[in-house]
């Protein structure tokens, strides 16, 4: 079984890469994107909701060659094969690679976060129960919301 550390990772002045433009991509993005707009999206197909975000877009068939220079690549395709292949592809270069909705072919996962101004509070169940962490995070973000001290203090 495959454990994952918490932490922050500055991504500011740090490429990432999104293999994949359609729905799986997309709900990666609208998290990673409160943290960095330095995104390139990289397929053949880009969702309307993902094009002229102010990302980086490239319409291509994922070649090996396209993650050289990113610090963080996401394999969000859903084609089980590409995905896999978009890993060892990232495993060799040294680069960590999150392989969507596989936390076993991952070297990191994305926790649910809430984020206000400067604060985040980020839940993770080690990506085994990714349903109850959806659960956690919406119950504490009532809680912020409804009276914990705001970003004034």
């Amino acid at each position: 079984m495959k454990v994952f550390l918490p932490l922050n990772i500055r991504v500011d002045n740090r490429k990432l890469l999104f293999v994949g433009g359609g729905k799986i991509a997309l709900h990666k993005i609208q998290t990673v994107e409160q943290y960095t707009r330095n995104i390139t999206i990289l397929a053949p197909f880009i969702s309307e909701e993902l094009k002229g975000k102010g990302f980086t877009e490239i319409y291509k068939e994922y070649e090996s060659s396209d993650l050289d220079g990113f610090f963080l690549v996401y394999a969000a395709t859903n084609d089980t094969e590409v995905n896999r292949r978009i890993r060892d592809d990232a495993e060799a270069r040294g680069i960590m690679v999150n392989v969507v909705d596989n936390r076993e072919l991952s070297d990191f996962i994305s926790p649910a976060i809430i984020k206000q101004d400067e604060m985040t509070i980020a839940i993770s169940s080690n990506g085994q129960n990714v349903k109850k962490s959806v659960e956690w995070r919406n119950r504490l973000r009532e809680i912020v919301m409804n009276g914990w001290p705001d970003s004034n203090d």
